[in-house]
């Protein structure tokens, strides 16, 4: 995904892995890896703005849960989370 040197606190990443965009968003150091594309309109969400925990997209106000995933703004959606590794400096995300 890439390095953990290069996503300090407040920050996020974003790739395509396997035809899918996926997001590492650091938020008070801890490390949380999404599908990065919104649910409602798949507007980007690494634009988005970060509030206790809560992820709320840039382009129609959707929130998410960080945590978990969950859309608190339509319980029927909910983002992918994937499983994020460091290994030295190396981010890896566990999706499959």
């Amino acid at each position: 995904m890439g390095k953990l040197s290069e996503l300090p606190p407040g920050s996020v990443m974003e790739k395509t892995i396997l035809a899918r965009r996926v997001a590492v968003f650091n938020h008070q150091g801890t490390l949380y890896g999404i599908e990065a594309d919104c649910k409602h309109m798949r507007a980007s969400l690494t634009s988005g703005k970060i509030e206790n925990g809560i992820l709320t997209c840039k382009w129609h106000k959707w929130k998410y849960r960080l945590d978990t995933g969950e859309c608190i703004t339509n319980k029927v959606n909910r983002l992918k989370r994937y499983d994020v590794v460091i290994e030295g400096d190396d981010i890896y995300l566990t999706v499959g």
